[in-house]
């Protein structure tokens, strides 16, 4: 140990999982975009059958990565309303068929059922068009198990708050946890982490409702698609776990210590601020402290 109060990176890096698994997240928000820039990178074809059979590797990789460190509710927004406004070509029914033949299909439900995970189209309820694969998912990975993969879909962004309501109001909840109940049909611990891909943004269907009642620590991570792997997300989580608990009770002294910096502070960018790589976004760099 270099720290009297935390592991180097090197040494989270390197160590065993059980470590990693310590100060993983209950509840973790992976919200990837980018899978068919991903695709092209991979010199797979973005048209035809070979890439959502790719994609789906992908997918299913990253979420065992992550159930196998630590986390057991994986929530994934997948769907939303800029995708459903495409209009190139047959998009908008490959859209449909990545959940009710990709997400829920007879190749999936056997991964699921033999690697004891348990799969939801979160409000699958809500939309028509999900109804049937949703309720085949739940009978078909209706086991008790550790890990959960919540996967989402929203057509249009003002729905989610408007599901939750619907939902709340017909249970008649009086706490945010009955209000989750009643929407996912479960209570889904609040999130600890939101790793998206890209611009740093928000919306309903990136975070989904009631899903953040405490602290929720954001990242983006700029390469495409389900590209996390093993090393990232160690990374990651010793960030989450050690370098972001900064909060002090006493705070005597605390705030002098940024004289020390006082050129890093004075000149520090604006997190978010980027520039155009082709027709895609990309953070502007940032130069290290001195």
């Amino acid at each position: 140990m270099t720290d009297q109060t935390f592991p180097s990176l090197e040494e989270f890096l390197q160590g065993p999982i059980e470590n990693v698994r310590q100060v993983a997240p209950t509840t973790f928000i992976y919200a990837a975009s980018g899978t068919r820039r991903a695709a092209a990178l991979a010199g797979v074809p973005t048209q035809g059958d070979e890439y959502p059979h790719w994609s789906r590797g992908e997918l299913f990789r990253c979420v065992a990565l992550l159930f196998d460190h630590g986390v057991r509710h994986l929530c994934m927004p997948m769907l939303g309303p800029s995708q459903f406004s495409e209009v190139t070509g047959d998009y908008q029914q490959y859209l449909w068929d990545w959940f009710e033949r990709g997400i829920a299909g007879p190749e999936a439900l056997e991964t699921y059922q033999r690697l004891g995970w348990r799969v939801r189209i979160a409000f699958s309820q809500f939309i028509p068009r999900l109804r049937e694969a949703g309720e085949r998912l739940r009978q078909a990975t209706s086991q008790p198990g550790e890990h959960t993969l919540w996967c989402f879909a929203v057509p249009e962004y003002h729905l989610p708050l408007q599901w939750m309501l619907e939902a709340a109001l017909q249970a008649q909840a009086r706490t945010p946890e009955e209000a989750v109940q009643a929407l996912y049909g479960e209570v889904i611990p609040s999130a600890g982490v939101y790793l998206s891909t890209g611009k740093p943004l928000l919306s309903t269907l990136q975070i989904p409702p009631l899903l953040m009642r405490g602290i929720l620590q954001g990242y983006w991570n700029q390469r495409p698609g389900y590209s996390l792997d093993e090393p990232q997300l160690r990374m990651l989580l010793y960030d989450y776990g050690y370098l972001r608990r900064t909060w002090q009770q006493d705070k005597r002294g605390r705030a002098e210590q940024a004289l020390a910096y006082r050129k890093t502070w004075e000149q520090a960018p604006i997190l978010g601020v980027g520039m155009r790589l082709g027709p895609f976004w990309y953070p502007a760099p940032i130069a290290a402290p001195e």
